[in-house]
């Protein structure tokens, strides 16, 4: 890459992608080897099972998802809100900050050393905290010029504040994790509010603001965002009694199947199949289409243990990382390659699908699902093979998706733009 080229990426959402991309393989690779060699007896200890549980789900989703969440405010915000572009140095810190966080967690996992993890991991998940924390002052920069009839809305603003809000919760739930309901409080805050409001704002971003398919009307947004955090305090406040065991596991199920079910008709369901099917057909986003497709069959997934019995891994929830590993993952970055894409200046009808990501996640979705649910696979009968292609399939999706960035960096097919198509729109305003 040549100095100019390097100039020109230097502070942009480029270095947040490609951290994200090379901490999301880390971790597929540091769970891929917890689980085979199984060093602190996780399996056969519930309390030490829902503590690496709580470290990993904080680690995933306060690190590499949220880094590419971050390079996507970071370079559109200022655009969309008409305010000055963020400091460098804000994004710098907030990214030594986050990969400092990763790397005591991996450290800690590494060790095979209980006490040493579970100190290790303190420090990180304080840094991954303070991370977000140091991005408050443009969240706060964003809020004050908010506007409610925006094609997102309130989903637009809301994540910001609640970086703040879920820095300290983490914190607290982390410390005061001795007592019961501490670690699931953490979780379901970490997952069902912060998570899936980032989820959420993605799909409201590519369909109703980038796409302009309209396929919510803005008006109507204030209501759903309300019911949407009913839900998920609902499902938060079940959770954290749940780990004191004061209500049924099925409630728990409820409660995340009902969030599940709101995410998916945020938007019309029957808009979006018309637009992205048939002889109406519009060019869109296959991942964040494909994402959002699996929210139902996640809903189900969720509510099928009331039946079927919860036979799985105890402990944990496993629809908050089919959640995370596959709907949330494939609509996050289905909607960061299409803002590089845009960067390109790649007109929509020209854009290709990256056939080799999109089919690896969705196939690391089903094998993840079957890993979690069925008690043969990591439990009782040890039969490794479905999480053994889900690793396959993970590290494969992923180092397709780092070399689909590394070409567009160092050797583009089309000339790289500061500022994106479309987004142009707002600096007219």
């Amino acid at each position: 890459m040549s100095e100019h080229q390097k100039e020109k990426f230097a502070g942009s959402y480029l270095e947040l992608f490609v951290a994200s991309a090379a901490m999301f393989l880390l971790f597929a690779i540091m769970l891929t080897w917890l689980v085979f060699k199984t060093p602190y007896g996780l399996f056969d200890d519930h309390e030490r099972l829902k503590t690496v549980n709580f470290i990993f789900i904080v680690q995933f989703s306060l690190g590499p998802m949220i880094a590419v969440l971050a390079g996507i405010a970071f370079d559109t915000f200022p655009l969309v809100y008409n305010i000055p572009s963020f400091e460098r140095t804000t994004m710098r810190h907030f990214l030594q900050l986050n990969i400092l966080g990763q790397l005591f967690i991996l450290i800690g996992v590494f060790s095979m050393d209980w006490d040493l993890l579970i100190e290790l991991s303190g420090i990180g998940i304080v840094l991954l905290s303070l991370s977000l924390l140091s991005l408050a002052s443009p969240a706060i920069e964003v809020f004050r010029t908010k506007n409610e009839v925006d094609e997102v809305g309130v989903f637009s603003y809301t994540p910001g504040i609640l970086l703040v809000i879920c820095g300290v919760v983490v914190i607290a739930s982390w410390f005061l994790r001795s007592i019961d309901g501490m670690i699931e409080l953490g979780v379901s805050f970490t997952v069902a509010l912060f998570s899936c409001m980032q989820i959420a704002t993605c799909l409201l971003s590519h369909f109703n603001r980038r796409l302009g398919w309209e396929v919510t009307k803005p008006k109507s947004l204030q209501f759903k965002f309300a019911l949407f955090f009913v839900i998920a305090l609902a499902h938060i406040v079940i959770s954290t009694l749940r780990g004191r065991d004061l209500v049924e596991e099925n409630l728990v199920d409820i409660s995340l199947t009902a969030l599940f079910l709101l995410m998916f008709f945020i938007v019309d369901p029957k808009k979006i199949l018309q637009l992205s099917f048939g002889s109406l057909a519009k060019p869109h986003s296959r991942m964040v289409l494909g994402g959002y497709l699996l929210l139902p069959v996640l809903a189900v997934i969720s509510v099928g243990p009331i039946w079927t019995g919860h036979e799985g891994i105890a402990s944990i929830q496993p629809a908050h990382w089919l959640l995370l590993a596959s709907s949330g993952f494939l609509i996050v970055w289905g909607f960061a390659l299409f803002l590089h894409e845009d960067h390109l200046h790649i007109s929509l009808a020209n854009r290709s699908t990256p056939w080799i990501t999109f089919l690896s996640l969705m196939v690391g979705a089903v094998l993840i699902c079957w890993s979690l649910y069925d008690k043969n696979v990591l439990t009782t009968g040890k039969n490794y093979a479905p999480f053994i292609g889900w690793a396959i399939a993970q590290v494969v999706g992923i180092l397709s998706l780092t070399y689909l960035l590394a070409r567009h960096i160092f050797f583009p097919d089309q000339n790289w733009h500061r500022v994106p198509m479309f987004y142009n729109r707002f600096l007219s305003k």
